[in-house]
């Protein structure tokens, strides 16, 4: 066998150089290429999230109206000319009033209390009405045929109003602040009454005791 010449040798070595260099080639792909096959993950969605119901509170209840303390109390006075003297008890709803000139002329009255107006009547057409509050009590009323008017006090006992009956006689007295007494004995022949004694309840001469008028009574 011959020997080869060197270029020959030479020229067989670089094509198994070139042969390997394209093998290599094809088995390494580029890092963009790699990147590019690889599959990409799937977005990830999220699950819907459930909107919680709003929240009802329950209805509350309408607070209980706190009923108002009735009024309990008793006025007394002049007229603003001082024709007569007034007494009006008032006893929550309902009130009575008298009003005497402590010599012939009287008149009781009975009636009702709302949102401070008092209105009342006697049992021969006498009228009265007013405004009332926790001290005082303004208003009007009608006597013999005359319109009087008054603006009297809140008063405490012995002060207030004061009635007898019995033995066919009635009488009225309206004891003032000051301890000064007014009132009418009326047995059909009206006068002037007697002197009561507040802590006890009896006047000269009668022998029915007075009972303090309250508001609530009906004549």
């Amino acid at each position: 066998m011959g020997q080869r010449s060197p270029l020959v040798t030479l020229a067989a070595t670089a094509v198994g150089l070139v042969a390997l260099l394209v093998v290599n080639s094809t088995q390494t792909g580029t890092p963009t290429e790699t990147a590019a096959a690889t599959p990409t993950s799937a977005p990830t969605t999220a699950p819907p999230t459930t909107e919680a119901p709003p929240t009802t509170e329950p209805p509350t209840s309408e607070p209980t109206p706190t009923p108002t303390k009735q009024l309990t109390a008793t006025y007394v006075g002049k007229t603003t000319e001082r024709e007569a003297t007034v007494a009006i008890a008032v006893k929550g709803e309902q009130a009575v009033a008298y009003v005497c000139d402590g010599r012939r002329l009287e008149a009781w009255l009975t009636g009702t209390v709302a949102d401070g107006e008092i209105a009342l009547r006697s049992r021969t057409g006498e009228r009265l009405a007013a405004t009332i509050d926790a001290q005082t009590a303004t208003g009007s009323l009608s006597l013999d045929g005359r319109t009087l008017r008054f603006a009297i006090d809140l008063a405490g006992p012995p002060a207030g109003l004061y009635r007898s009956s019995g033995s066919g006689r009635t009488i009225g007295w309206i004891v003032l602040p000051d301890g000064s007494q007014v009132g009418v004995d009326n047995d059909g022949s009206p006068a002037p009454a007697p002197q009561l004694d507040p802590s006890t309840g009896f006047a000269t001469g009668v022998p029915d005791p007075a009972r303090s008028i309250n508001g609530d009574e009906t004549f």
